[in-house]
């Protein structure tokens, strides 16, 4: 299996089958935050950009890039009403090929049905309640769209999560939006939809992990078993019960570099469902890293892959033999930071 990465210093194409030996590396686009694939065809890529000092993040002129031969190859469709956005988020629709959403900075919402040719603006979701009080805390303060996710049960129902603004949910495909932002840390960073239980849902933030039980009704801290405070990727397994893993870091990014421990993170398994969670151990994660994105392997049912800021990647699976056992495998390290990718 070859793996798409998207880092600080632009594109790496790896192959897994070759000890994560780099097959391609690109500078164009120069920095990839977050990544995303056609429903149809796993090919066409896009890749968002974002310039944030805290970690390492420089983009250039373009914010939004399109490979449509995975990823060697890339051309500008920085949508034209959001020339000076970042894009944070990028999710695309599992029921249509061509069709996207991208979160920006200043908290926008953009919609494409073209494979990114034309975007319009999720006009609705300007329009929420208590939108002028959404902030972030390094300077300039601007709020923006961290994570996008489709209903795994209802694709015309979207989740959309804002740093710092919460949560707000659209169940007819962008068209009109309500927040769910009750009990919940509105340091929103990524968000999860329960593949048993479309009630059930889960939130990483920078106070914690939360969970939902009445579909966004209301939120719940969860302390048990988790001792880290600044929690980012997410990934919910399915199966006969939900196991959902997360990483959390000691402390907020501005300190990753710095701090004598780094990140300090630590890799968590819930085994209920989000109720409760247990550490997976120090060797999981790098030692001074932070895994920023979770994606699904689609060579093992229930495992995923992880990207960390000192540039691992990282295979992670439960064992055949002992479902409660981890077998995590760094497949490639010493990339710049990575913060994203797709499996080929």
């Amino acid at each position: 299996m070859k793996l798409c990465v998207g880092t600080s210093k632009g594109i790496v194409l790896l192959d897994t089958a070759r000890n994560g030996k780099p097959l391609m590396v690109l500078a164009d686009p120069p920095s990839v935050w977050c990544m995303a694939q056609d429903c149809a065809d796993p090919g066409m890529i896009y890749a968002g950009s974002v310039d944030n000092a805290q970690i390492g993040s420089t983009r250039g002129r373009v914010t939004l890039a399109r490979s449509s031969d995975g990823g060697r190859t890339w051309s500008d469709v920085t949508p034209s009403i959001a020339r000076s956005e970042d894009v944070w988020a990028i999710a695309t629709a599992p029921d249509a090929p061509g069709e996207l959403f991208i979160g920006t900075s200043h908290a926008r919402l953009l919609h494409s049905l073209d494979h990114g040719r034309t975007f319009r603006e999720c006009a609705e979701f300007l329009k929420l309640p208590g939108r002028e009080r959404w902030t972030f805390p390094p300077p300039p303060h601007i709020p923006h769209v961290r994570t996008i996710v489709f209903d795994p049960h209802d694709p015309m129902t979207i989740y959309v999560g804002v740093e710092e603004g919460g949560i707000a949910r659209s169940r007819d495909r962008g068209a009109s939006f309500e927040l769910l932002n009750s009990g919940l840390c509105e340091d929103v960073h990524c968000i999860a939809v329960d593949p048993r239980d479309r009630s059930r849902l889960y939130a990483t933030t920078g106070a914690g992990f939360y969970t939902s039980s009445n579909g966004g009704g209301s939120w719940t801290k969860v302390k048990r078993g988790f001792y880290r405070s600044y929690a980012v990727p997410l990934f919910v397994a399915a199966g006969e019960s939900s196991h959902v893993y997360t990483a959390a870091a000691a402390s907020p990014p501005p300190f990753w570099s710095t701090g004598p421990a780094g990140a300090d993170a630590v890799m968590f398994r819930s085994l209920d469902a989000g109720q409760s969670f247990e550490a997976l151990g120090d060797e999981v994660l790098p030692e001074r890293g932070m895994a920023m994105r979770f994606k699904a392997d689609p060579e093992n049912s229930g495992g995923f892959f992880a990207v960390t800021t000192d540039g691992c990647v990282i295979r992670t699976c439960e064992t055949a033999r002992d479902a409660t056992m981890i077998d995590a495998t760094v497949i490639s390290e010493r990339l710049p930071a990575a913060y994203d990718l797709v499996p080929l």
